[in-house]
């Protein structure tokens, strides 16, 4: 499994970096480009479009002539001829020949049938592309998950040294008499403490790692060691974004969804016409060039070559009212596709509407807990040197401590939640298929 990693890795070190520490550092549009050519989504995704494009040249192969090379041979034993004299008639007939047959008008079946092809290679196509739009939404969401497990380890590895520091100063003053070992003991109880919730962010941060190695289809042990994630700027969160009706309107001509909804109309539209085209005649041109003789295989030139060819038509006058049902079918098919497009429409512009409050309302709440932790930060300090010049508790220590741990938490959650918020916009607005 290991080799399999490395081989993989190594095939991408032009969007990667090797560290010294032999770890792979990932940004997160390494993560996103890794997916796009590893994930096997995306890979039954174009093998559709292949299939439909296949499809197209099968539509389109209607509009040339066919041509069959024919060769028998047949045996005849006639009883009704001679039932009398018991002289039945028997021989054998030798055949060999060309064939060709051409569709010259079939009331527009034919075009229609291979813009319906089209369509439908286009729609796979815009199949694939949401799909790649919804999995670097996903794997972005992974490259957070995991970024925010890492800040909790950090945030509890800092509470826990503090801590340690506190115990230690603690025991060096019930060396000297100065003070309890109730001290010490509370000093202690909060290093565990935070050790114990070290190890749940370690476990949120390891399944995370296995999470996002999924989306990368890396199946790899202990991944977690074997990557470093490259953390985006503080600035990232802070990026301007567009308008709700801005938004909007790039969906409207880039959401894949959008546009595969589009052409299910134009699908349906051509389904009703093709219906309809059952209604019109039918006119075939042929032509035959062949041998054919009995008793031998040994064809004369002249004697027995047959030769024909024409044209015939055709127009079905009655089918049990087969073609009316057909139409009919093919019409409540057009407003099951228009009322679907109506739907991602209305759908499409709720989200784009209620992503956008979500983003303005993180930004908002980072804001003000990054001047939460400032004050957070402040007032630990503070309370910390009125602990060492002893006009501070133990227990305002411990308060004010949780309270900078919380506080680190709180923001760290804001600030994944604003970068989450903005990934989604960039995926509902069909930004992040660039």
């Amino acid at each position: 499994m290991k080799t399999k990693f490395f081989l993989l890795f190594f095939s991408l070190l032009a969007a990667v970096t090797l560290m010294a520490d032999g770890k792979i550092k990932l940004s997160l549009d390494d993560a996103k480009r890794i997916a796009l050519e590893q994930n096997p989504t995306l890979a039954q995704a174009q093998a559709r479009i292949d299939a439909a494009l296949a499809s197209v040249d099968v539509a389109r192969s209607a509009y040339f002539p066919t041509l069959d090379l024919e060769a028998g041979i047949k045996r005849n034993r006639d009883y009704a001829v001679g039932r009398e004299t018991r002289d039945y008639e028997q021989n054998t007939r030798y055949n060999a020949g060309l064939s060709a047959s051409w569709l010259v008008f079939d009331g527009f079946a034919r075009r229609f049938r291979y813009l319906a092809a089209q369509l439908n290679g286009d729609i796979a196509i815009q199949d694939c592309d949401d799909a790649r739009r919804l999995l670097l939404e996903e794997v972005a969401y992974a490259y957070y998950n995991v970024l925010q497990a890492q800040n909790s380890m950090n945030i509890c590895q800092q509470d826990a040294e503090f801590n340690r520091q506190l115990k230690d100063d603690a025991q060096k003053k019930k060396d000297y008499g100065t003070a309890k070992l109730s001290e010490v003991l509370n000093f202690e109880f909060q290093v565990q403490t935070a050790e114990a919730n070290y190890i749940a962010a370690k476990r949120a941060w390891r399944a995370a790692c296995v999470s996002l190695g999924e989306l990368l289809s890396i199946q790899q042990d202990d991944i977690w060691d074997c990557l470093e994630l490259v953390k985006p700027a503080e600035e990232t969160a802070q990026r301007a974004y567009p308008t709700v009706s801005e938004i909007i309107e790039h969906a409207w001509a880039c959401r894949p969804d959008l546009i595969a909804a589009r052409e299910n109309v134009e699908m349906a539209e051509l389904s009703v016409k093709l219906a309809k085209s059952d209604w019109s005649p039918k006119f075939y041109a042929f032509g035959n060039y062949g041998y054919e003789r009995t008793h031998s295989a040994h064809f004369n030139k002249h004697g027995d070559r047959n030769v024909n060819f024409g044209v015939t038509a055709s127009w079905n006058l009655f089918n049990g009212m087969a073609t009316k049902a057909a139409i009919d079918s093919a019409k409540a098919n057009l407003v099951v596709a228009q009322k679907a497009l109506t739907a991602v429409e209305d759908r499409l512009e709720a989200e784009i509407r209620a992503d956008r409050v979500t983003l303005e309302s993180a930004s908002e709440i980072l804001e003000k807990e990054n001047s939460l932790l400032q004050i957070a930060q402040q007032i630990r300090d503070l309370v910390y040197e009125e602990y060492l010049g002893g006009t501070a508790t133990i227990t305002r220590v411990n308060e004010v401590q949780t309270d900078l741990t919380n506080t680190s938490l709180d923001r760290s959650t804001a600030w994944i939640a604003v970068l989450k918020a903005m990934e989604t916009l960039d995926s509902v607005g069909g930004y992040n298929l660039k």
